[in-house]
């Protein structure tokens, strides 16, 4: 016969039921709060948490040690307590790879968006080394007194700027041909175009074969250097009579007046004129 399978033993059902947790003895916060004065549902504000004050950070001054030992950090590590105080920086020219000032020109007419400068002579200095000596020319009738001559040329634009910006180095004779040399300040002046404006109507001026030479150097006494100078002797002249004139002296006393500056102008008169 076969043995019985072992009996399993059945579920057995909860001693007891669920219990729910029992209703608190209080009640609700926003059951105990008066009604609102419009009517309506009373409303629970959370309370407002303060923050704790914080503490400011206090700052320990470091000691004498640990300042010196940062110093020491911050110096590089190529300067030595045997490092030159007195040492400074070399030019910048002085770098191994920089190019010399000659290279550099010279490279400067390679590039086709270099902008070519006229050139200039070496600017004058304040005082001419020289005195202004007016040298007669019998052959042409002439009291040799080129800023005259060059003002009242009829000419314009660069050929008039030739003519008085030069300066009137001598005036001599080869055959029958009369030659002005004139040194000019400006390389642009000298072109042929200028220089053969001139000749032409200094030809015209004086009836008779005339040649233009120049070279390039600084000038002082020139048409545009006597008519600046005219300009500012007839400047000072307006401006003693304005300050000599008695009428505006008594009303300079009497109303605290002034003359204010800048507003002087002398009459408009030209050199040739005043000539």
């Amino acid at each position: 016969p076969q043995a019985a399978p072992p009996a399993v033993a059945a579920p057995q059902a909860p001693s007891a039921a669920y219990t729910p947790p029992a209703a608190p003895s209080r009640p609700a916060p926003w059951e105990d709060m008066p009604p609102a004065a419009d009517g309506g549902a009373a409303v629970l504000e959370a309370p407002v948490r303060v923050a704790p004050p914080v503490a400011a950070p206090q700052q320990v001054a470091p000691a004498p040690q640990a300042r010196q030992q940062a110093v020491e950090d911050d110096v590089p590590s190529w300067v030595t307590e045997f490092s030159d105080d007195s040492a400074v920086a070399a030019p910048a020219s002085s770098h191994p790879y920089a190019p010399s000032p000659s290279a550099a020109q010279a490279g400067q007419p390679e590039d086709p968006h270099a902008i070519a400068m006229p050139a200039r002579a070496a600017p004058a200095p304040a005082k001419a080394p020289y005195a202004y000596v007016v040298t007669p020319v019998p052959e042409l009738n002439w009291d040799g007194n080129w800023p005259a001559v060059a003002a009242a040329l009829p000419l314009r634009g660069t050929a008039q700027q030739l003519a008085m910006q030069a300066e009137m180095v001598s005036c001599t004779f080869e055959g029958n041909a009369a030659v002005f040399t004139l040194r000019v300040p400006i390389e642009t002046w000298r072109t042929p175009g200028n220089l053969e404006k001139l000749t032409t109507v200094l030809t015209e001026r004086f009836g008779r074969t005339v040649r233009v030479d120049s070279e390039l150097g600084a000038v002082w006494y020139t048409g545009s250097a006597e008519a600046q100078a005219y300009r500012d002797a007839c400047q000072r002249a307006a401006e003693d009579i304005v300050a000599n004139d008695p009428f505006v002296n008594s009303m300079i006393r009497e109303l605290d007046a002034w003359v204010v500056p800048g507003t002087v102008v002398p009459p408009q008169f030209s050199a040739a004129a005043a000539g």
